[in-house]
């Protein structure tokens, strides 16, 4: 007899099924995870980003295990706090970090330094950039190619606070410069933040993310980056410190403690001084273990790793060499001109990619999905995959096949055409 299900699932996580069931995991090692009916997948969710050195990595573990005789929880910050921002910021001397749990309470909090600055509420965001009411309201599927016909489509749009009125929450959509200044120009007065998931970096060029940053900083407004899937994961701190945009705070997450909940706020010390006046902090925003663990994290992706200096750049090649895979098996199973992959900034991250006829076909894609996972892959559509440093040891023949495998199960079951 079947138990009730319990877990109040956000939409997207209800995608790992199979057999028609929502998946239930029970164990992850290395770059795989098995389910609670034993059976095998190679992840590249990655708890959706977070995990970057892999499940329970011995070395990983040993290294958060020695500093668990500390404590978990002191009355305030640590001396592992200020150690993890020290090495962090290096590069950045005059900056300091506000700790949180997740990259959208850094968010929120960047929003309240910008209306504190500049005493106005409304902001200009592309991409998604968390979850909360004006992060999310009326927005748009960020992740979907600025042609795709699934992109504009405005979801959110009801029981949401602060996005309208004096609180206008907007959404710049084509990347290109001209549609930014019109924004700025008919919404002038009630603007005071410009917020950018580093993701869409991949549909532009730095240059024109520089005049961005610079036409908003024009306007008034307090500019954001969000390296949540970014920061920590295509390099230490990110593209926007990669390519000198010089936005005003960055946010980091998701892959700094290797699954352990953490994010930052990193911005200059006359901004960040207004933090406490700002209220930027909750009771979890000083626990402990996730800074252990991005310490930990840190000493790993800081060494060599196989043929490459660090392993940021060990996980591009990584990301780089798991896009071509797929793209490979694609091509063997007379689909290439249909589906493939492609690396993300650098190869730390991947995405699937579609022909047109594809592109616009949201059951022909979910398919896909499923298939995938039918065939032992889990990874996302719609929204970029990731890979792990434990996946240098992966089977790529195992990978291909399965790949292969999942491609022809995807055309036999939505009939796709063949090359």
């Amino acid at each position: 007899m079947s138990r009730p299900e319990r877990i109040a699932h956000s939409k997207i996580t209800r995608k790992f099924r199979s057999a028609g069931q929502q998946l239930l995991f029970a164990q992850g090692k290395g770059g795989e995870v098995s389910d609670a009916n034993g059976a095998r997948y190679i992840d590249f969710v990655m708890g959706y980003g977070p995990v970057i050195i892999g499940h329970s990595d011995d070395l990983f573990n040993e290294m958060v295990c020695g500093h668990l005789v500390n404590g978990v929880m002191m009355p305030g910050y640590t001396v592992f706090h200020q150690e993890y921002l020290e090495r962090l910021l290096g590069d950045r001397p005059g900056d300091r970090g506000a700790f949180f749990k997740t990259a959208s309470e850094a968010v929120t909090a960047a929003f309240r330094l910008a209306a504190m600055r500049t005493g106005r509420l409304g902001v200009v965001r592309s991409g998604y950039v968390g979850w909360h009411d004006a992060q999310i309201a009326n927005s748009l599927k960020w992740h979907e190619p600025l042609h795709s016909p699934l992109r504009e489509r405005l979801r959110y749009t009801d029981g949401m606070r602060g996005v309208g009125g004096s609180e206008p929450a907007l959404n710049w959509v084509d990347l290109r410069l001209e549609s930014l200044a019109e924004l700025l120009d008919q919404h002038r007065g009630s603007l005071g933040c410009f917020v950018f998931d580093a993701y869409l970096a991949s549909f532009t060029t730095p240059e024109v993310l520089r005049q961005a940053v610079a036409m908003c900083r024009d306007a008034g407004l307090l500019t954001v980056f969000d390296e949540t899937k970014t920061g920590g994961r295509i390099s230490p701190l990110g593209y926007d410190h990669d390519h000198g945009l010089g936005s005003d705070l960055v946010v980091i997450g998701k892959a700094l403690a290797n699954g352990a909940p953490l994010s930052l706020l990193v911005g200059g010390a006359e901004l960040l001084a207004h933090a406490e006046r700002a209220r930027l902090s909750g009771t979890f925003s000083k626990e402990m273990i996730a800074v252990y663990a991005a310490l930990a994290t840190r000493d790993i992706l800081e060494k060599p790793a196989g043929d490459s200096p660090d392993g940021w750049a060990e996980i591009g090649r990584i990301g780089t060499q798991v896009a071509a895979t797929i793209t490979s098996a694609a091509r063997d199973a007379g689909v290439a001109s249909l589906v493939g992959a492609r690396p993300v900034l650098g190869g730390g991250m991947f995405e699937l990619t579609y022909a047109d006829e594809v592109l616009g076909d949201k059951e022909g894609r979910d398919a896909l999905l499923n298939a995938f996972a039918a065939a032992g892959i889990l990874l996302l559509e719609g929204h970029p995959s990731f890979v792990s440093l434990a996946h240098r040891d992966i089977d790529w023949g195992e990978l291909r096949d399965r790949a292969h495998q999942a491609f022809e199960q995807w055309t036999a079951s939505t009939g796709a055409n063949r090359e």
